[in-house]
């Protein structure tokens, strides 16, 4: 019995000396940051801007995307709730369009833990049939644990990767 209690306290020292590294880890990394990922999307301009601009559709081909409300235009521009399940919901606020070439979109939960800009910029692939697609995510993480878990665990274009892989799976269905 002494040597299970042993064990139960050094594991649970291991644990609280992780949590201790990985906070101090996370806040040693900067607060603000700024990543992009480019890919070619088996697409024309047209379709893959379409893609990006209509938000209602967005649960449809995009992976962590449950369900969205649109809600009335902000000074014409898009708004949006996005639904990611376990309770997550993100607003979201589209601050510039240019048609067929750039879309600006900001994270707008007052007081967030995160948040940013993610700036979509579109130009012609090698083909016709091919868009080229630059998304740059402009943003803060203020808890240490989680810039440490964006750091180390998931990397820091974790979220983007995913949107390229999702909206090259949308963009080759006829």
């Amino acid at each position: 019995m002494k040597a299970l209690r042993r064990i139960l306290f050094l594991l649970i020292g291991l644990i609280v000396l992780a949590g201790v590294i990985a906070y101090a880890d996370g806040n040693s990394l900067p607060v603000d940051h700024s990543v992009s990922v480019t890919g070619a999307v088996p697409a024309p301009p047209q379709k893959v801007f379409a893609l990006i601009t209509n938000v209602a559709d967005g649960a449809r081909w995009r992976h962590s995307v449950r369900s969205v409300k649109v809600l009335p235009p902000d000074a014409g521009r898009d708004h949006w709730i996005e639904d990611l399940g376990h309770g997550q919901t993100m607003t979201f606020l589209a601050t510039r369009t240019d048609f067929l070439t750039r879309r600006d979109v900001l994270l707008t939960v007052p007081g967030a833990a995160y948040g940013g800009t993610w700036t979509y910029e579109l130009s012609p692939g090698a083909t016709p049939d091919e868009t080229t697609l630059k998304i740059t995510e402009t943003g803060f993480i203020h808890p240490p644990i989680y810039r440490f878990v964006m750091a180390h665990v998931f990397g820091p274009t974790h979220n983007l990767d995913q949107y390229m892989t999702d909206i090259d799976a949308a963009a080759a269905k006829p």
